[in-house]
């Protein structure tokens, strides 16, 4: 695990804030953070915009305004994993309480991969890993990078609206 700070201009973080803040950028509800099957918990959903899947390619009409931002996480990424997978960002609102996630791994079916989860917002959420138990805050700007394997959860703010990130994986 990783996590590296200012990794974008500020320029280049200030226009996806207000990319992703703003009121053309899309959101779409997820009863779950995970697939459906997979969750066991009444409060785990959020909001998600689906910006490029291997599967489907690009499936955003803002994905070029995330280029600067992907190139910059492939560097830190390194040469281990080159091929995308997914780009996916998050929206997770106000409960008055920190909710934590399901634990799980976004691809538990490769051997190998990469995930990285870039945070736009500050805010008393985060992510959560298990083995070992460690807890990133998210903080504006900032870019955490770990082996896909580990499992992690999403953990929601208790003191700001709105929590958004986005969120890579490379094969």
């Amino acid at each position: 695990m990783h996590l590296h700070t200012n990794i974008l201009s500020d320029d280049n973080y200030n226009s996806l804030l207000n990319i992703t803040t703003g009121n053309y950028f899309a959101w779409y509800h997820y009863a779950t953070s995970l697939h459906k099957e997979l969750s066991t918990q009444d409060d785990d959903f959020m909001f998600a915009h689906s910006l490029y899947d291997v599967n489907t390619g690009i499936n955003s009409p803002q994905f070029q305004e995330f280029i600067p931002l992907l190139n910059t996480i492939s560097a830190y990424v390194g040469k281990k994993h080159t091929n995308l997978l997914r780009i996916k960002a998050n929206l997770y609102t106000n409960s008055g309480v920190n909710i934590t996630h399901e634990q799980h791994e976004d691809y538990p079916e490769l051997d190998s991969y990469t995930t990285a989860v870039y945070n736009l917002t500050t805010c008393n959420g985060g992510t959560k890993f298990y083995k070992p138990n460690k807890f990133f805050d998210s903080v504006q700007n900032s870019l955490l990078v770990f082996d896909g394997k580990s499992l992690h959860s999403g953990v929601t703010q208790s003191d700001t609206p709105i929590r958004v990130l986005v969120n890579f994986d490379f094969s």
